[in-house]
């Protein structure tokens, strides 16, 4: 089935808070999350739906169609605060992950029977959000940065064949890029603080295996690429082998962005039948 994308941008504020917690536990679990004011994010929404395309128009709906059922929902929370305005937050907290269960409820209800809610991502933040699909678990996605320099060059290979396949990746005196990491973990949400992740732990995780290679030399610097090459298909391989453990069967998906064009994504090893 074709699937079709619509983009929605609004704007809301948020806190973290229980009120059956003490300020102590509140303040200890959500950190500045609890600031009694609030705080505010513009979001955004991609809507994904799919169907049986229509032999008439082409089209599993008309985007104009769905543009009015979102933002007729859309609508509740924009330019709202999330705990105050609105009934959806009045008995769990107002996280990513919360919010868009919420919205894929209010959004499913309201599409016509010809088309079907195939995922939601909603974005918090340019470098953090949620995807939910109606089904299963919810996924929660950070993004993270570091620098570091490396050469292509395969130990295995003659200097000739390094050259010939790698290029100018191949100088003696390296190149670097500034790589973006994806991590994406998948699970159950807690229903006391909303999160499927706790985010302040996730960061010291991720943060604990990025670290050693940001402004670092893989190749001289990194045991682990001493004797293979520093391809982004390595690394992205590396770091899953040192977070899959450390996130304790949490995580789901990992991109590594070596450079705008050059995009990498690994879902752990896998298995094969006996």
């Amino acid at each position: 089935m074709v699937i079709a994308t619509r983009r929605f941008e609004f704007s809301a504020a948020h806190r973290y808070w229980r009120d059956d917690w003490s300020a102590a536990e509140n303040e200890r679990v959500f950190g500045p999350y609890t600031s009694p004011y609030g705080h505010g994010h513009n979001y955004t929404l991609d809507v994904s739906i799919t169907g049986n395309l229509d032999e008439r128009t082409g089209m599993v709906m008309n985007m104009t169609e769905l543009k009015a059922i979102v933002n007729e929902v859309l609508d509740e929370f924009d330019h709202k605060h999330l705990n105050f305005d609105t009934p959806y937050f009045r008995d769990q907290v107002p996280t990513t992950e919360n919010f868009v269960r919420v919205l894929w409820r209010l959004i499913a209800a309201r599409l016509p029977a010809h088309a079907r809610l195939a995922h939601l991502r909603l974005y918090e933040q340019p470098d953090l959000w949620a995807d939910y699909d109606g089904v299963g678990e919810t996924q929660f996605t950070r993004l993270y940065t570091f620098a570091s320099a490396h050469r292509l060059h395969a130990p295995a290979l003659s200097d000739e064949e390094n050259l010939a396949i790698y290029g100018k990746c191949n100088n003696p005196n390296g190149h670097g890029h500034n790589y973006t990491l994806e991590v994406t973990v998948q699970g159950e949400i807690d229903p006391a603080t909303g999160m499927l992740v706790d985010l302040a732990w996730l960061d010291q995780t991720v943060h604990s295996v990025i670290d050693p290679l940001h402004l670092r030399h893989l190749d001289r610097e990194i045991a682990a690429f001493a004797d293979r090459p520093s391809t982004a298909e390595n690394i992205i391989v590396y770091l899953w082998n040192e977070l899959a453990p450390k996130l304790n069967g949490r995580l789901a998906l990992l991109r590594l962005w070596e450079t705008r064009k050059n995009i990498f994504s690994y879902a752990g090893p896998l298995s094969v039948p006996a």
